[in-house]
């Protein structure tokens, strides 16, 4: 019965060991494939409107051009406006800065920055 004990111990201990690896390496593969990196981002309330403006990072080997797509919510979850910005020549590993046109919104209280690269190899 201790024999048997014993074994059932291994064989968790095993089982975890994999388990920790397998979610390890999904944490550093899914890391690594983020190819454009927010750096900075900041929301400013200017006399002109609210703008956005902050720097995106080119980690792949080649250059590309992306589409920088800011939405702007109100204070109760509700989209108010998106915008896109274009960047070309996006240079490896340099910060590129963006700025978005100012939005007249006097209940700006969040938005999100979504870095599109257009479509991948499954037509997505």
């Amino acid at each position: 019965m201790a024999r048997r004990d014993g074994t059932r111990a291994q064989r968790t201990l095993i089982w975890l060991v994999i388990l920790v690896a397998f979610v390890a390496y999904l944490i550093w593969a899914l890391q690594s494939e983020e190819i454009f990196r927010v750096v900075s981002k900041k929301l400013e309330h200017t006399e002109a409107g609210v703008v956005v403006s902050g720097e995106i990072q080119n980690t792949a080997a080649a250059a590309e051009a992306v589409n920088v797509e800011v939405t702007f919510f109100d204070s109760n979850g509700r989209q108010l406006s998106q915008e896109v910005v274009k960047l070309n020549n996006l240079a490896t590993g340099v910060p590129v800065p963006f700025r978005t046109q100012p939005q007249k919104f006097a209940d700006v209280n969040d938005y999100t920055i979504h870095v599109n690269t257009g479509k991948n190899m499954y037509g997505n």
